[in-house]
């Protein structure tokens, strides 16, 4: 290592705790990242954020910027200092949601500003679009139109429009052409939670609202709501610009194991299936008070048919019983798979939100009534222990 003492720069990112994690597999290639047959190289979290409307948010709820929530250094710090290696980025597209499908530079900026401090921070960070042309954040709380948005602020136009769809392909050729040779970037994520099953029009001119996958497939092929077939060309598009950032795949369903075998994983070369799961969803959903207990073996997950594949999110509400019991046997099944995972979510450390909206947020501990973090919190005593098995981190840092 060149320039300052290697020592100094981890403990001013927050890694000086964890023992140097990661000297020793400083070369792990990006694709060997996610090699199932070598063990689980990335453990980490989720980060999602969205646009900001100030008409139904304000200033202090998501923050004043485009985007929100606001995420601390102290919090991107914090969560490497806890062991992390990951962020899932679950971030609006950088082109417009309505038409003209335009680049918004200051998305753009965000995006590039969360890359470089979590980079900062010793973090890889998986590029994740939720939002893009054609499709808004709210298609993700369609239940709550009509209460806190108006349902016109829905849009699921990608699964009905062709020049959504070119427009998603202008915003991963941008992406993959800006963030190609940063050193922390571990993989795109084409869509978060892809929701064509649901939301793609239906026969009576509603919703499609169809979850067997059989059946889905008899009626979207040829469609613009065939997902499996939007996900080729963005991995198509991406592979033009970027020949070696791995691509990672939600299925439909919101990213559901069950529409799993509907993608192509060997159109393109370095694709990763990521699958999202929070099952049993009574027990990881539970609301406050409801004393949903867990039963035997329901942590486990069963790996899927795939030479590479990853749990992209899972979750469980900080105040279920056994909350930390579950997280560490949901986890054991995925390492003895020797999948990467990132749990939904951590920490943003921008207390007008979280004191809220801290349903999966760990640090909050297992009091339902609990308005500010807490210290010891059996969610985040677990994640630190399974956080701590990694042992590479991005090479920019190392580096330094």
């Amino acid at each position: 290592m060149t320039g300052p003492d290697r020592r100094s720069v981890l403990a001013a990112a927050g890694l000086a705790s964890l023992g140097l994690p990661g000297c020793a597999r400083a070369e792990t290639s990006r694709l060997e990242l996610w090699n199932n047959a070598t063990g689980p190289h990335l453990r980490g979290a989720v980060l999602a954020q969205r646009r900001v409307f100030l008409e139904l948010d304000g200033p202090e709820f998501l923050g004043p910027g485009p985007v929100g929530v606001p995420v601390t250094d102290e919090s991107l710090r914090a969560l490497a200092a806890s062991g992390a290696n990951l962020v899932v980025l679950s971030h609006p597209g950088t082109v417009a949601e309505w038409a003209p499908y335009e680049p918004d530079p200051s998305v753009e900026d965000h995006l590039n500003d969360m890359v470089r401090r979590c980079e900062l921070a010793g973090l890889y960070v998986v590029i994740g679009f939720r939002t893009g042309p054609g499709r808004s954040e709210f298609t993700f709380h369609r239940g709550g139109a009509g209460s806190w948005f108006p349902a016109s602020m829905i849009n699921d136009d990608v699964w009905r429009s062709t020049e959504a769809q070119d427009g998603w392909d202008m915003m991963w050729r941008r992406t993959a052409t800006r963030f190609r040779d940063r050193a922390n970037i571990a993989g795109y994520l084409l869509m978060v939670e892809p929701n064509a099953n649901q939301a793609a029009p239906g026969p009576d001119g509603g919703d499609l609202d169809q979850w067997d996958p059989a059946l889905l497939v008899d009626h979207v092929a040829g469609t613009p709501a065939d997902w499996p077939a939007l996900a080729r060309r963005l991995a198509a598009v991406i592979r033009e610009h970027d020949t070696e950032t791995p691509i990672l795949v939600n299925p439909d369903g919101y990213g559901h194991h069950s529409f799993a075998g509907l993608l192509d994983l060997n159109s393109a070369p370095g694709l990763v299936l990521a699958l999202h799961d929070y099952s049993p969803r009574a027990y990881t959903h539970q609301g406050r008070g409801a004393n949903v207990g867990l039963g035997r073996g329901e942590a486990e997950f069963m790996p899927p048919d795939a030479e590479r594949w990853m749990m992209g999110e899972f979750g469980v509400a900080r105040w279920a019983p056994n909350a930390a019991r579950y997280m560490r046997r949901r986890v054991e099944s995925l390492e003895r798979a020797g999948a990467g995972w990132a749990m939904f979510r951590w920490d943003s450390g921008w207390r007008g939100y979280e004191d809220r909206e801290n349903t999966f947020n760990p640090v909050y501990g297992a009091d339902p009534d609990a308005v500010t973090p807490v210290s010891d919190a059996p969610l985040v005593v677990a994640l630190q222990d399974l956080w701590r098995r990694n042992r590479v981190r991005p090479q920019s840092l190392l580096r330094r």
